[in-house]
């Protein structure tokens, strides 16, 4: 058995702004439109660039990111529109160029048994279809709503890739579902590899979220707000976090990793792990030793303490953001 487990400090987030912010993301949801062939519409950049700038300032997302993931996906459309680039070198601007798309397929937006696809499109806008075998499985995701109640139940399935139609079966599927009643989340994940082997090639996993017991958590309530499980042929993961509620009113949040090989594999899956947890250890030495200024371990977790506590701190704000986006969402017409 291996058990991996850090303790975060962060600012806390009451739960009234955690509701808002769900309904916010619920409106957002609401306020979608599709052209005439399904695709989402979204804001023009006018429109949009304020609400990222908003976004920015509160500190919810790097600007400067963005806007450099934009100029290389612009680059990347020029160089294959006007240029003559090598079969490595244009795939890899076809990946820079493309884009993530949703499309409804079947029935009326949020109603149960609608379907869409989620799709990587290319720069003029077309699915990409991958390029062998080995990625098939990954592209096109089919969504289905089961039932969408804000105030009580919503859930979808999905499964990639999307096989409606096509009879093909797909590699990962599962379901998400959110009781507002009940304020809880969970998620479901099944994956099937193609080939021999199905037992080594197959997988499953489970993550609960209790924001009741979150908050009971922190005045001593005894049941964990978070699991997670995951079951492979060779091993079994059991994850959980604790929170409690410090002197100075922040949280102290406690995550734990707990990974146990099955069987025969049991003493493979503990020298794979501690062959890992010795690498890292390693790596992070010669970082310190040579100074390069690469993050390590300790570094990384750290950032994501300080990227909660600036989120938390923006919170309070991010309804009225969500409001402002999903008026810009049912406002506008435009087929990107």
């Amino acid at each position: 058995m291996t058990r991996l487990s850090h303790t975060f400090d962060i600012a806390p987030v009451d739960r009234e702004t955690v509701d808002r912010i769900v309904a916010g993301l619920y409106q957002v949801a609401a306020a979608c439109r599709f052209d005439g062939r399904g695709w989402l519409i979204t804001p023009d950049e006018e429109a949009l660039s304020l609400l990222v700038e908003r976004a920015g300032e509160l500190g919810l997302i790097d600007v400067r990111e963005r806007e450099k993931r934009i100029a290389e996906r612009e680059q990347a459309i020029t160089e294959l529109r006007e240029g003559d680039p090598s079969p490595g070198r244009r795939e890899e601007l076809e990946i820079q160029a493309s884009r993530l798309g949703l499309q409804l397929r079947s029935g009326r937006h949020l109603e149960p048994r609608t379907r869409y696809l989620v799709a990587e499109l290319s720069s003029d806008g077309i699915p990409v279809e991958p390029g062998d075998d080995e990625t098939k499985g990954w592209s096109g995701t089919g969504v289905a709503v089961t039932s969408w109640d804000p105030w009580g139940r919503a859930a979808i399935d999905y499964a990639m890739p999307d096989g409606t139609g096509t009879g093909e079966p797909a590699v990962t599927w599962g379901s998400v579902a959110h009781d507002g009643a009940a304020g809880t989340l969970d998620w479901s994940l099944e994956v099937r590899l193609p080939g021999r082997g199905a037992r080594l090639r197959s997988a499953s996993g489970a993550l609960h979220i209790d924001l009741d017991a979150w908050y009971a958590a922190l005045d001593g309530g005894p049941v964990p707000p978070v699991h997670l499980s995951a079951t492979h042929a060779m091993a079994r993961v059991e994850g959980w976090i604790d929170a409690t509620r410090t002197p100075e009113g922040r949280w102290s949040v406690k995550a734990v990793l707990d990974v146990r090989g099955r069987g025969v594999y049991r003493p493979f899956v503990a020298a794979a792990l501690w062959a890992m947890r010795a690498s890292f250890r390693r790596q992070d030495a010669r970082i310190r030793r040579e100074g390069t200024g690469e993050p390590t371990t300790a570094d990384r977790l750290e950032q994501a303490a300080r990227d909660w506590d600036t989120a938390a701190q923006a919170a309070p704000q991010v309804p009225d953001l969500l409001a402002d986006l999903a008026r810009v969402m049912s406002e506008e017409r435009r087929r990107p």
